[in-house]
């Protein structure tokens, strides 16, 4: 039984409508793969292909090999209140927070060590487990040397990559073999089945994506998510109000906000997006007329009604952040099958 060495599939020359399927069986990538690496090509793109159990069962096979799980930097932000850690509490840890270069330039290193310190020290009390942390970006050069030898400290040749679907698992691997042998997307759900790679004196095994329910991404086709996925640093959209105020992110989110006296909101989320700011008592009817228009429209919103004191920061996974200065009665309006945290991180 062959598989496809850039998403783990198993390869077959019956059905092309079919996965894994490949003109010449002596091929090592299957034609999806080919297709998403060379063209950008979704058509045999299928989301949440692999079931959360079925990737619970494969790391129950590996379960005496070194776990590394990876974690989103801004799902990092609510590791506290997530369940995702729960899954790999019977596994040994290295805990892996990604893409860092996304955070806004005023957020420097030493704020950075700082925040995410503070953030391990509460977990390592419920997660013992956990036995190193590390924070890596694209542009981190001395990473793949670190994390070598922190696995040679470990002592354990087996490594399991694992983490939430588009976490950036494949990639990180690819940068370690310096090359491009997993297929890799901006889209979650790229591996389907897990990967064995040997590298030096190590085992890898890629996995699939653990799928979140309380992600925008889950619920989002692919031209959405593709328009509200965040892949550049984020330059905030910072907004003042002194009187009530509506703020829409096309049909995906809305945020009414009624300050006291002085307050303000920042949004930190794709940058090619604009928030579209009117007047609370215009916010129904704006909603209403623009509907059919937004280019990201989606099933209709619950809201969730928070009174702010001094400052929150609420994270939307999939979509971003949105921070509040200043004492206000705020409504978030996001989808009503994701859920709405509240973080204790201090942007």
């Amino acid at each position: 039984m062959k598989k496809c060495k850039g998403c783990g599939i198993e390869l077959q020359d019956k059905n092309k409508e079919m996965l894994g399927y490949v003109v010449d069986l002596e091929q090592d990538y299957c034609q999806r793969c080919f297709r998403l690496s060379h063209y950008g090509d979704t058509t045999y793109f299928k989301t949440n292909y692999v079931t959360n159990e079925k990737i619970f069962e494969i790391y129950r096979r590996y379960s005496n090999s070194l776990f590394v799980v990876i974690i989103d930097i801004l799902d990092a932000f609510v590791l506290k209140q997530d369940e995702i850690l729960d899954c790999f509490k019977d596994y040994d840890v290295l805990l892996i927070i990604n893409k860092t270069d996304l955070l806004p330039e005023n957020i420097n290193d030493h704020k950075l060590n700082k925040m995410v310190s503070r953030m391990l020290f509460d977990l390592n009390k419920k997660y013992p487990n956990i036995k190193a942390a590390m924070m890596t970006n694209k542009h981190e050069s001395r990473f793949n040397e670190q994390f070598i030898s922190l696995l040679n400290d470990l002592n354990n040749h087996n490594v399991v990559f694992a983490g939430r679907a588009n976490a950036g698992k494949s990639s990180l691997i690819n940068k370690l073999l310096n090359s491009n042998s997993l297929t890799t997307s901006m889209y979650p759900g790229t591996t389907l089945e897990e990967v064995e790679i040997f590298y030096k004196n190590f085992r890898f095994i890629d996995t699939p994506g653990l799928v979140d329910v309380n992600n925008y991404a889950t619920h989002l086709n692919s031209e959405k998510y593709r328009l509200s996925k965040i892949d550049k640093m984020i330059k905030p959209q910072i907004f003042q109000l002194n009187e009530p105020q509506s703020y829409f992110y096309d049909g995906l989110l809305r945020v009414d906000i009624i300050p006291k006296e002085k307050a303000s909101v920042s949004f930190y989320i794709n940058n090619n997006n604009k928030i579209h700011r009117t007047r609370f008592d215009n916010g129904d009817d704006y909603y209403q007329k623009h509907y059919c228009e937004f280019i990201l429209r989606v099933k209709p919103l619950a809201v969730s009604d928070y009174s702010i004191s001094d400052s929150k920061l609420f994270v939307i996974k999939g979509l971003g952040l949105v921070k509040i200065n200043g004492e206000a009665f705020v409504s978030i309006h996001s989808l009503a099958s994701v859920r709405l945290y509240e973080s204790e991180v201090e942007l």
